[in-house]
């Protein structure tokens, strides 16, 4: 699938939205938090999905829900749940917006998911972190997926627009909840560190407790004119090679998001 500039067609301008528990939108050179995104639907944007906003892939989905309050599965006795049905290649993405902060250098996401329904037919799962600075036009996406069909974590070079391969093997078995957890960062007055860009630091992919150091960097884009300077992260499903439509359900549990 594309991400490049794909998400944000149609982006609200200076959308600011906080998260139901813990949420610091910004003084600059604090830290934006927020905590348990899963249980409430404030700072969700609406779904991403053909024909009027691109998340990759080729299908226009038969259906696509959101909704909190989930009693089973959880992990802490309240779950979001995101589902998807469709053809092959169709894909949906959700987008969590945390607040704004230019002069952010690290940033963390922490959540919990269990994949049920058609969940082997996914093509890949994917959860990004973002960074839009209006002040620079720089577009920080890290973006990353498992990849079920060759069950490695991939890694996004924004830049260029290509899916790169970690040496991370992936298995989110499904009909169990399993932890991911990104740390990356930028480095401050870095301009054009990577092919003429700043860099994107993806560091250390933590899967069930499990750390795995990964040290790459790419390169970050161009942000779109007329964007916002926002932070947050996001969840895709993408499902892969199938005969009739299928659908891929996502729990998603304990979601913690922070920037520095």
């Amino acid at each position: 699938m594309k991400m490049g500039h794909r998400i944000f067609a149609g982006f609200y301008v200076g959308i600011l939205l906080s998260a139901l528990s813990v949420a610091q939108t910004r003084v600059d050179g604090q830290m934006v938090s927020s905590a348990n995104v899963d249980d409430s639907m404030k700072g969700w944007k609406p779904v991403c999905v053909l024909p009027s906003c691109n998340p990759g892939g080729s299908g226009i989905p038969i259906k696509t829900s959101q909704t909190v309050g989930h009693r089973s599965p959880t992990k802490d006795g309240r779950s979001m749940e995101v589902s998807l049905t469709g053809r092959s290649y169709t894909n949906a993405l959700w987008t969590y917006i945390a607040g704004h902060d230019d002069s952010a250098t690290s940033f963390s996401m922490d959540l919990w998911v269990y994949t049920s329904g058609a969940a082997t037919v996914a093509g890949s799962y994917e959860f990004d972190l973002f960074n839009f600075s209006s002040s620079t036009g720089i577009e920080f996406m890290w973006g990353s997926q498992c990849n079920q069909v060759n069950r490695l974590w991939q890694v996004f070079d924004q830049l260029h627009g290509h899916w790169m391969n970690t040496g991370v093997r992936c298995s989110l078995a499904p009909n169990a909840w399993h932890e991911v957890r990104w740390d990356v960062h930028r480095v401050a007055g870095d301009t054009n560190r990577c092919s003429g860009k700043p860099c994107m630091y993806y560091d250390t992919l933590t899967v069930d407790g499990v750390p795995h150091p990964v040290n790459v960097k790419y390169p970050a884009g161009h942000l779109p004119s007329g964007w916002s300077s926002d932070v947050g992260f996001q969840v895709q499903i993408d499902i892969g090679q199938t005969g009739p439509p299928v659908t891929v359900n996502e729990f998603v549990d304990m979601a913690n998001f922070t920037a520095m």
